[in-house]
C-alpha cells in the first residue's frame, strides 16, 4: 500500500461537532411525536460556500400529521470568511421563518391573506417572533428605522444595512434561535422563507410543512361506521340475552317479533 507514515499526524480542517439532547418537556404527551426543523449553510454563494451548500432549511419538506410537535430552532456563525455574499452584517448567519402565500413567492403572507387561509403560526404575536427572533424591536435606540440608519450612516446604504442596530435585517439577533417545540393544529400545505437571505435568484431559501390528518377522510367514515354498527350489535346482544332469560318482559316481545 502507497502509504506516507509521515503524513498521519497531520491535520488539515477539524470538522467535528458537538450536538446536545434535551428532555422532553413535561408539557408534551410522551407518545407525541417531535420533529427538528434546523437551518444549514453558511453565508456566501455557491462557490464561496463549497464544499458547504449555501442556507438551506432542513427538511426542506417536512410531511407530519396534525397536533405532531415541531421544534425550530437554528444557529448561527459571526466569523464566515469577508466579502462572503449575504445580507445584514458581514459574516454573520441569521435565519428567520415567515409564512409565504405559495411556493413561488418571495414576500411574507398578508394579514388580508391569512383571514381567509389557515396559518401556520396561529397567533400574530408567534408569527412576529418567529420573524424577528426575539430582537427588541419595541426598544427604538436597539432596533432603528431605515431612516435613522441612514442618517447615522452618513447616507451609506450599505453601511445602513450592515449596521448592528438594523432590525429589519436580523443584525441585533442572537446567533442561536430556539423557537420552541410547537404543536400543529391546522392541516394544510404552508410555506415559509427566510427574509433576510432570500435573494430572488439561485439563492434563496424557502420550505414547506405538509399537515395531514392522521387519517383520511373516508378512512375516519369508514372507522365511525364500523363503530356504529359494532354497537348496535352489542346492543342486539345484549337485547337477545335478556329476552331469553326474562321471556315476559317488553323486551322479549320485542324480539319475538323479529
Amino acid at each position: 500500500m502507497a502509504l506516507d507514515t509521515s503524513q498521519f499526524g497531520r491535520t488539515f480542517e477539524d470538522r467535528s461537532h458537538v450536538f446536545l439532547i434535551r428532555q422532553r418537556p413535561k408539557a408534551i404527551p410522551d407518545r407525541a411525536k417531535i420533529y427538528n426543523l434546523n437551518v444549514r449553510g453558511k453565508r456566501g454563494n455557491i462557490v464561496e460556500t463549497y464544499p458547504a451548500t449555501e442556507y438551506d432549511f432542513i427538511p426542506t419538506a417536512l410531511h407530519i400529521y396534525k397536533n405532531d410537535y415541531i421544534h425550530f430552532q437554528w444557529t448561527g456563525c459571526d466569523k464566515n470568511p469577508a466579502g462572503n455574499a449575504g445580507e445584514g452584517t458581514a459574516q454573520t448567519d441569521r435565519s428567520n421563518v415567515v409564512q409565504i402565500e405559495f411556493p413561488d413567492k418571495s414576500h411574507p403572507a398578508s394579514d388580508k391573506w391569512l383571514k381567509n387561509h389557515a396559518p401556520l403560526f396561529e397567533s400574530k404575536s408567534l408569527r412576529k417572533r418567529m420573524a424577528m427572533l426575539d430582537q427588541p424591536t419595541d426598544d427604538p435606540d436597539k432596533c432603528k428605522d431605515f431612516e435613522t440608519l441612514l442618517e447615522e450612516n452618513a447616507d451609506n446604504e450599505n453601511n445602513a444595512e450592515q449596521d448592528v442596530e438594523n432590525c429589519m435585517k436580523l443584525n441585533a439577533a442572537k446567533q442561536y434561535f430556539d423557537g420552541g417545540a410547537l404543536r400543529m393544529n391546522n392541516t394544510g400545505s404552508f410555506y415559509f422563507m427566510s427574509s433576510r437571505n432570500n435573494n430572488f435568484t439561485n439563492r434563496d431559501q424557502r420550505g414547506s410543512i405538509i399537515i395531514a390528518n392522521l387519517l383520511p377522510t373516508w378512512a375516519i367514515v369508514l372507522v365511525v361506521l364500523g363503530a356504529f354498527f359494532f354497537l348496535m350489535a352489542g346492543a342486539v346482544s345484549a337485547g337477545i340475552f335478556y329476552s331469553r332469560s326474562h321471556p315476559h318482559s317488553a323486551v322479549a316481545r320485542v324480539f319475538s317479533r323479529m
